[in-house]
């Protein structure tokens, strides 16, 4: 395993690769999607360039329940998007200036990721590092640049954090990773406990147009909000893809901020609770994005990112 060394110190980790070839990065998400027949694993619709970046940026995770551990993937900088397996499954493609957090159940499992190695595919296929993860603990792992196999390395929270600050949220490609889990949070400290996307369908904003995925991460927030001590601080911020007029999309956006308002306060959070209501237009991700309602990057961007401190 190859290891760029600034801090970071060696993961034990486990060798996987990814098909790239000659396809598109937004093809691949765009088919990720689709074999997954509907919405994301981690919120009408004007043309506003970047098309890999999220509009989640990160906020300081927090720690995970006895029954789980926690991973937080960056890619600092590169230039190459980078397979993130688990278990020899795709959890996610990051690509430079992106991040990834999920948890796991505790032990040893294979966390990699891996630049292309087509077309023997030996890492996915013959894993040779593996990652023993404790209950409770978070695991920092980078990315860092290369072209060919892995250069992943495991870093201390103080060392990873600066980093990941800048960092967005991958929300193109949808989790296939069967080890994966929803992570739970331990209430306390001044993090982010939860960050989710809750996804809707094209130019809608009524709660029937939430996707069947999203309304289980929508309870899912529910239900940790109200095991928590009542302290809980929520932002809604609404989002849509380029497809439409400015102002419409606007509208639009502020609408499905307001329908996961009333969702939670429905399902009995503390209206008092929620900070943050607001549309922020166009996602960031969606700029630049090939009209259409099947593109990936169209897809990801009809939503509303929930925020849980």
């Amino acid at each position: 395993m190859k290891v760029v060394r600034h801090g970071c110190k060696p993961a034990n980790i486990s060798l996987i690769a990814l098909v790239i070839g000659a396809f598109s990065f937004t093809a691949i998400a765009e088919q990720q999607y689709e074999r997954s027949g509907a919405g994301v694993s981690y919120v009408s619709d004007s043309s506003s360039a970047d098309i890999g970046h999220a509009s989640v940026n990160y906020r300081p995770v927090a720690d995970v329940v006895s029954e789980l551990a926690q991973v937080v993937f960056y890619y600092p900088q590169g230039e190459l998007p980078a397979a993130i397996y688990v278990d020899r499954e795709l959890q996610s493609a990051l690509k430079p200036g992106e991040f990834s957090v999920f948890c796991v159940a505790p032990g040893t499992h294979t966390v990699e990721s891996y630049f292309n190695d087509q077309p023997g595919y030996q890492g996915k296929q013959k894993p040779s590092h593996q990652l023993a993860m404790k209950a409770g603990e978070t695991y920092f792992l980078q990315v860092n640049p290369g072209s060919k196999g892995t250069t992943t390395a495991l870093a201390d929270r103080a060392i990873a954090e600066p980093l990941l600050k800048p960092l967005s949220k991958q929300t193109r490609i949808v989790n296939r990773a069967s080890q994966v889990k929803p992570c739970e949070y331990v209430m306390g400290a001044n993090v982010a406990s939860i960050q989710e996307s809750v996804l809707f369908q094209f130019g809608q904003s009524g709660a029937k147009a939430i996707l069947p995925e999203s309304q289980a991460k929508l309870r899912t927030v529910i239900d940790f909000v109200k095991q928590g001590s009542g302290t809980a601080e929520i932002e809604l911020y609404g989002y849509t893809d380029a497809v439409g007029h400015t102002e419409s999309n606007q509208r639009l956006s502020e609408a499905r901020a307001q329908t996961v308002r009333n969702v939670l306060i429905q399902g009995g959070v503390e209206p008092s609770s929620i900070m943050a209501t607001e549309g922020k237009g166009v996602a960031q991700n969606a700029e630049g994005c090939v009209a259409g309602r099947t593109a990936g990057c169209n897809i990801n961007s009809r939503r509303v990112d929930i925020v849980v401190r």
